[in-house]
């Protein structure tokens, strides 16, 4: 972050992401919830397993809440999940 970085506001993330951003976040859990499993990886977001995999089927809008707790059990950054650019 450079001075120049501060003289702005950051850009804010929607409450509902859109489909784009949503599928970002269920092309980065998809495969994480097929290698550890459901259950676990629900445990780690903090929603239930039927939830997740609701979303997974995109039967679920992505909300934020739901992103950041994605974001936390894959150890990225919000911002990089949502945006791309989580690995």
């Amino acid at each position: 972050m450079n001075e120049h970085d501060q003289d702005r506001a950051p850009d804010s993330l929607p409450a509902v992401l859109s489909t784009e951003q949503a599928d970002r976040v269920r092309r980065a859990l998809a495969p994480v919830v097929a290698s550890r499993g459901l259950w676990k990886m629900a445990d780690a977001i903090g929603y239930a397993p039927m939830y997740v995999q609701a979303f997974l089927r995109g039967q679920l809008a992505c909300t934020l809440h739901f992103a950041t707790g994605v974001a936390h059990a894959l150890d990225v950054e919000v911002e990089a999940l949502v945006r791309g650019g989580a690995s």
